[in-house]
């Protein structure tokens, strides 16, 4: 009788340590990807305050004409625009 106790507790601490021991890895596992979606929560709340700002920026009329004149060659009827381009140095070689 005795001997069938002791084996039938040996096997439920069998079981008992495999279930601990898959607890853990699962934990292991789920700690790696707290911390992933962490760092892209951080990342996301950046993006949001950098959006706030252009949105805050662009609210005011006259910042927003100013960048649309800047990314669009936007101009006001019976403007004449004048786009300078940077002088471009040319390099040749004689061999």
């Amino acid at each position: 009788m005795k001997i069938a106790a002791i084996v039938v507790l040996s096997l439920f601490l069998v079981v008992l340590g495999v279930q601990v021991f898959s607890f853990v890895g699962e934990e292991w596992s789920l700690g790696g990807q707290l911390a992933d979606v962490q760092a892209n929560l951080m990342k996301a709340q950046a993006q949001e305050t950098s959006l706030q700002e252009e949105v805050q920026y662009l609210g005011n009329p006259a910042n927003l004409e100013k960048e649309l004149r800047a990314r669009y060659n936007y101009k006001k009827p019976g403007e004449t625009m004048v786009i300078i381009e940077p002088a471009t140095t040319s390099t040749t070689s004689t061999d």
